[in-house]
């Protein structure tokens, strides 16, 4: 019978700490589900009806729909000013690469 030779292959240990990313990624994902949590509350508890000016029209709306809706612009300007910032750190650092 042929003898087998150990391979260099290391298996995790079950102490090891998860890397870094996978960490911020779970710590992102508890503060999105907290904030998400609160503004659901928030809005719950706030059912009545408001007198809004929307841009076009005013009118009365269940005050859920305005916070519901100044949260998802809020998100939505949010993600925009992180991709610009992306783009613009992106744009430096191959700036950087490419000059003598």
């Amino acid at each position: 019978m042929p003898e087998t030779q150990p391979t260099d292959i290391q298996l995790p240990d079950a102490g090891q700490a998860r890397p870094p990313a996978k960490r911020r990624d779970n710590a992102r994902l508890i503060a999105a589900a907290l904030i998400g949590g609160v503004v659901a509350v928030f809005a719950l508890l706030n059912l009545n009806d408001v007198k809004v000016h929307w841009l076009i029209a005013s009118g009365q709306t269940p005050l859920i729909i305005v916070i519901l809706i100044a949260f998802g612009l809020g998100m939505a300007a949010d993600r925009l000013f992180v991709i610009r910032a992306r783009r613009k750190r992106r744009a430096a650092t191959s700036d950087d690469a490419t000059s003598p």
